[in-house]
């Protein structure tokens, strides 16, 4: 596990101690003026309308003196010297305590620089930049307002082998689990907020959308508190190479189907969750230095489209370690194979272990060696940063 950055938190009065463990949640509408670029997918993809509107979604645990935060971003993905400018803005919070996780839409703008209309002409708006910021702040602030004493429940589902989620390179390999970790107050068991969790691109939107939209995330989420469930928070797992929806028609209908299905999947966790007993929280942090090799992302960087600090060629991101009581997950800069996500349970012999992709960076496709070299993963090999990304986070989380 990460050891660079460590904070243990043990919860007063030992395990499951009443009153011990705070949570509270809120969420910001993010949604940019229509006009500006699209990321994902082509070039020079402006927004013509909106569809549904982005927003940020923000979970706060707090024990003892310590909190910590899980967002959920709707977005591509963001650069880590964004996420660092954003969490420098949140009062009460190290760095490494704040867990900001882009969801993968498509239809949201272009945070990193790479769509604008040509390859040396950043798609980036850094007004926009600054709004995110100010929203995640405030809804940071909401959330410790909202926090009140809680007990976290924690429930399990699986998706159907087929007509929901595939993998557009081995159609039936894809990570299957629905994880629901739900936060009740001690008072009146009354929802305070939801971790949603499974691993697909949410692009039902197809290449050919020009609509801003949180795709089915946004349905997911809102239908999730029409429902009587509270704030959900939703963070995408290992969708590397290439989980994509398997549902039609793809346009809003579609992608209003999905965002059903994964709700009720979702219901179906949480009518059989358990208790998850909270004796600590710990957070664990390690710096990786990635190296910028792929052609797109070595082309943005000397057009400057990408603007990203490089040491001695390699980027610098980071891994997490996240637990709160029996609940683990780690935090990886990009989009994770499922493969190479079940080679770094098995390293870490933690069955159970939750992945958050695309958290604090987007360095693309995070993939094992031997799949980065394979001609079937050749779109993924020239969207990662280098052919042995997913390796060097892989160690940097398992230390082998």
């Amino acid at each position: 596990m990460p050891q660079e950055y460590s904070v243990r938190v043990e919860a007063a009065g030992g395990v499951g101690a009443v009153g011990a463990l705070r949570v509270g949640s809120a969420e910001r509408e993010i949604t940019p003026p229509v006009g500006g670029y699209l990321a994902g997918f082509d070039l020079g993809r402006r927004s013509t309308a909106v569809a549904t509107p982005l927003k940020v979604r923000v979970l706060v645990f707090e024990l003892a003196d310590r909190r910590f935060a899980i967002v959920g971003l709707d977005n591509l993905g963001a650069m880590r010297e964004d996420t660092d400018w954003w969490k420098a803005g949140l009062p009460g919070f190290a760095n490494g305590d704040v867990f900001v996780c882009s969801s993968h839409t498509h239809a949201g703008p272009d945070l990193i620089g790479l769509w604008g209309s040509h390859l040396w002409n950043s798609g980036r708006d850094t007004g926009y930049v600054a709004l995110v910021r100010a929203a995640l702040r405030q809804a940071v602030v909401e959330a410790q307002a909202n926090a009140a004493p809680a007990r976290l429940v924690r429930g399990r589902a699986r998706m159907p082998a087929q007509g929901l989620v595939k993998n557009s390179n081995r159609r039936e390999c894809f990570d299957r689990r629905v994880e629901v970790l739900q936060a009740l107050a001690l008072q009146d068991d009354r929802p305070l907020g939801t971790l949603l969790h499974l691993a697909c691109h949410p692009e039902v939107l197809p290449r050919r959308n020009t609509m801003i939209s949180a795709d089915f995330v946004g349905e997911l989420c809102d239908l999730w508190r029409e429902r009587g469930h509270g704030q959900a928070v939703f963070v995408n797992g290992a969708l590397g190479a290439m989980i994509s929806p398997d549902v039609k028609p793809r346009d809003t209908e579609g992608m209003k189907k999905f965002g059903v299905a994964a709700c009720e999947l979702a219901e179906q966790a949480l009518a059989t969750a358990e208790p998850v007993p909270v004796d600590a929280i710990e957070v664990r942090r390690r710096d990786v230095y990635v190296p910028i090799e792929s052609l797109g992302f070595r082309l943005g960087q000397l057009t400057m489209a990408l603007q990203r600090q490089l040491f001695d060629g390699a980027a610098r991101s980071t891994v997490g370690y996240l637990r709160i009581g029996t609940f683990e997950a780690v935090a990886v800069p990009g989009e994770m194979e499922p493969a190479l996500a079940q080679k770094v349970r098995a390293e870490l012999h933690r069955a159970d272990l939750v992945l958050f992709g695309l958290c604090d960076d987007e360095l693309g496709y995070l993939l094992r060696e031997q799949d980065a070299r394979d001609p079937e993963f050749a779109y993924e090999r020239d969207v990662s940063a280098c052919l042995r990304a997913g390796e060097i986070v892989r160690a940097a989380i398992t230390g082998r």
